[in-house]
């Protein structure tokens, strides 16, 4: 199959970026993280210098409420300096962006002018928020999550909000696994020491804290998101949405087949689960005219699986062996690199 994309990560730590080629995620785009590092990783793996995912970042988040926070974001006060909209997004751009993110919303208009900037420069955009019509009427190309916006949007997907998803082209990626796998790992803390593949590629358990402190009314809580993210993701599927696979998990790089397993629990077909994850991803990420699907002509991001994963979509980690760009990658070396 067409080599796996995870539109919603994390890179906290570069080091982990070459775990993710070995379990066949060969392209990943960061949504906010410190860019330096990350740049430098992504530049070291396109040179071939260093396994790993084929690296696509937005740099900073975009606030309109506050001017900045740990994860290299950037805020815009448009009031004190007119042109700082055009300024901040034309940085992102010079430091290598293919997108802007825009995170907070405390005026519209200003997340509207992010949007138009970033496509005026060639840029994609893409937002916690998406449905409101100062966005959708600027361009906003995808959503980021199922809920985390504002009231309307978050508990529950009304009929007339999946019309304007699909009438104005906005893609959404629900991250379903982020919420589903919080609460696993909080109610069995050995899940992750019983993947023996996965094992020698785990961070600190310090890494984990937040989910394993997770309260009983928190992980409730997080129960029921799950639940709603898949009756969400079902009902924008059956009308039509793009659906593509994110994981907002960065401390472990089998995020996107766990997304493949809530995607199929949401009640798409192992092969529409697996296109959200290749062709449709690419689609979103302004990238299907070189990934996504196997084509002549086309970079070959490639994984090859030792069962069919149409009978049954955990067969996605039954991996034999995993090309990226057309050249295989040595999966016994990035194991050795753990031992």
């Amino acid at each position: 199959m067409p080599g796996l994309i995870d539109l919603h990560a994390h890179t906290y730590r570069p080091d982990l970026l070459p775990n993710f080629v070995y379990f066949g995620v060969t392209t990943i785009r960061d949504q906010g993280s410190p860019m330096a590092p990350l740049v430098a990783y992504r530049d070291t793996i396109a040179s071939g210098a260093l396994a790993g995912p084929r690296v696509a970042y937005g740099g900073f988040q975009f606030y309109s409420d506050w001017p900045f926070d740990d994860e290299q974001g950037r805020g815009i006060e448009p009031e004190a300096d007119a042109d700082h909209i055009r300024r901040s997004v034309a940085l992102a751009l010079a430091f290598g962006a293919q997108h802007v993110k825009t995170r907070t919303f405390r005026r519209w208009d200003l997340n509207a002018k992010m949007i138009s900037e970033a496509h005026r420069l060639g840029m994609r955009a893409t937002g916690h928020c998406s449905h409101l019509l100062p966005l959708v009427a600027a361009g906003m190309d995808a959503k980021e999550h199922i809920g985390v916006c504002e009231p309307r949007g978050d508990r529950y997907i009304y009929d007339d909000l999946i019309q304007l998803f699909r009438a104005a082209h906005v893609a959404v990626v629900p991250t379903i696994t982020y919420f589903d796998f919080a609460v696993r790992l909080n109610e069995h803390p050995a899940l992750l020491d019983e993947d023996a593949e996965l094992k020698p590629f785990l961070p600190e358990r310090k890494n984990f804290g937040w989910m394993l402190d997770l309260t009983p009314a928190e992980r409730e809580s997080w129960t029921e998101e799950t639940l709603r993210a898949r009756e969400a993701t079902a009902k924008l599927w059956r009308s039509g949405v793009t659906i593509g696979t994110g994981t907002d998990i960065w401390q472990i790089p089998i995020g996107v087949h766990m997304e493949l397993q809530q995607l199929v629990a949401a009640g798409l077909t192992p092969l529409e689960a697996i296109h959200a994850a290749t062709g449709a991803a690419a689609r979103i990420l302004g990238a299907d005219k070189e990934l996504g699907t196997i084509e002549v002509g086309k970079w070959a991001d490639l994984v090859f699986l030792d069962a069919d994963p149409l009978a049954d979509i955990r067969n996605t980690r039954r991996i034999w062996n995993v090309m990226r760009d057309g050249r295989l990658v040595d999966r016994a070396s990035l194991l050795k690199r753990k031992d």
